[in-house]
């Protein structure tokens, strides 16, 4: 190996390496990796697909949802093995697991040699120089206790997308969710920073598709006397970026004035997940989630109102502690008042430390399992009709990759209200936007034929 595939850092030589990365969870888990990818690139690591081949593996963790969860600790069993047959091999997890369990973890996995939390990502050079310099099992989970934020989006994915963060941390406490304890309380990037950030994105890293990232979004600027909806009328003037999405947003905090954007914007999203929960005004108080089932459903018609065009997405927890038959037909209900374009669905899990987890329960698992599949069968009903209508109607959609699906090659895109539309086309298309003619439809994804292409990279 030559000198110049070396970097020096301190006292501590750093050849070329790899770095293996699985990430679970949300968007921001998937914004925080890319983060650190970007970092150790400073410290001469490449990404690498295969664990065997990683001199590094770290694991990005998410408490939020139990499935996440359970496939996280079957995986970082699994590395037991890895690390006997290559003592060398160095072994981390970040994440919200790692926020509040990084140090019991630490002592439970021999093969773990350090953990990091959410709100110190942007120091993992650090933790990686001390794990080579000798420093064994620690476990890092500060919190940065100043009032601002303030952020440079790092990618390094090499498409058109990007997700852009804008807000950490969620101060709403809802009795089921553990993610103020695992990213803390609201801080919102300056707007001149957040767009000055995407005007850099788009004109010198090809960004023409953004998602602005917040646990709770709808929040964003309230301490700086700057909102999303003023967010989102500056990045309508920046040049070359094509489609504005947002996610996640809370019921609680859309206004009128966001309502509105939602009407008038260039550039943003026909698409708005808004996460509801739960039908059953009973269970949303228990829930602690500051809105009932009818004001909800009034947020709907407004945002219809104002676009006609906008399709609603939102999340629903079925089973929660208590949750009467009466309180689950509610949600059924809830369903077809508010015709979701598509749902996720969860039976209830409990989230160690959160309110809910404390609760005494009637129910049980298999009560659990047979309201969630009542609900997701009930929800495909109503998304077959509603993408029956789409047939013969034209999209603008961005072409994002190529797979086989029963033995044709089809391409795979994204409407600019996140349906998904699969096209049988011989050519090159990858991130071309295209307009695209809907031929036929299922409750879950369409079919569709190239008009014309709008704009090729």
């Amino acid at each position: 190996m030559s000198q110049n595939d070396i970097i020096t850092l301190g006292d501590l030589e750093f050849p070329k390496r790899k770095v293996w990365m699985k990430t679970y969870g949300c968007q921001m888990n998937y914004h925080d990796s890319e983060r650190i990818f970007s970092h150790l690139e400073n410290l001469n690591f490449t990404p690498t697909t295969d664990q065997e081949d990683a001199d590094l593996l770290i694991f990005n963790t998410c408490a939020v949802r139990d499935l996440a969860n359970q496939k996280f600790y079957s995986h970082l069993g699994e590395t037991k093995r890895i690390k006997q047959a290559n003592k060398e091999k160095k072994i981390a997890i970040c994440g919200c697991i790692a926020q509040t369990d990084g140090k019991e973890l630490l002592k439970k996995y021999p093969q773990l040699d350090f953990a990091f939390g959410t709100d110190v990502i942007d120091s993992i050079n650090d933790f990686v120089y001390r794990t080579y310099a000798g420093d064994n099992k620690f476990h890092v989970n500060t919190w940065n206790k100043g009032s601002d934020y303030s952020i440079e989006t790092k990618i390094t994915h090499g498409t058109p997308q990007a997700f852009v963060n804008i807000i950490k941390g969620c101060d709403k406490f809802c009795s089921y969710c553990i993610v103020p304890f695992t990213r803390g309380r609201e801080k919102s990037r300056r707007l001149k920073e957040v767009v000055d950030d995407v005007r850099k994105l788009v004109e010198y890293s090809g960004i023409e598709e953004i998602c602005l990232l917040g646990q709770n979004v709808n929040s964003y600027g309230k301490e700086n006397d700057e909102s999303l909806a003023m967010l989102i009328q500056a990045l309508d003037e920046v040049n070359g970026l094509e489609l504005i999405r947002y996610t996640t947003s809370h019921p609680y905090d859309v206004s009128d004035e966001l309502i509105a954007v939602h009407g008038s914007s260039k550039k943003l999203s026909n698409h708005l997940h808004l996460p509801v929960q739960s039908g059953s005004n009973t269970v949303l108080q228990r829930m602690l989630r500051e809105y009932t089932a009818e004001h909800y459903l009034g947020l709907l018609e407004k945002l219809r109102d104002s676009n006609p065009n906008i399709v609603i997405s939102s999340d629903i927890i079925a089973g929660f502690p208590n949750e009467t038959e009466d309180e689950h037909r509610d949600t059924l209900k809830l369903l077809d008042a508010a015709q979701f374009d598509f749902i996720y669905s969860y039976a209830f899990s409990p989230r160690r430390g959160t309110k809910a987890s404390r609760m005494e329960d009637i129910l049980d698992r298999d009560i659990r399992g047979r309201r969630l599949r009542e609900i997701q069968a009930y929800q495909l009903e109503i998304q077959k009709s509603i993408r029956e209508k789409m047939i013969g109607e034209t999209y603008r959609v961005l072409i994002e990759s190529k797979g086989n699906m029963r033995g044709i090659e089809k391409w795979k895109g994204r409407t600019n209200c996140s349906r998904i539309v699969h096209i049988q086309d011989e050519r090159e298309l990858k991130w071309a936007w295209c307009d695209v003619k809907i031929t036929s439809a299922t409750a879950l994804s369409c079919q569709g034929e190239i008009l014309s292409i709008h704009k090729s990279r």
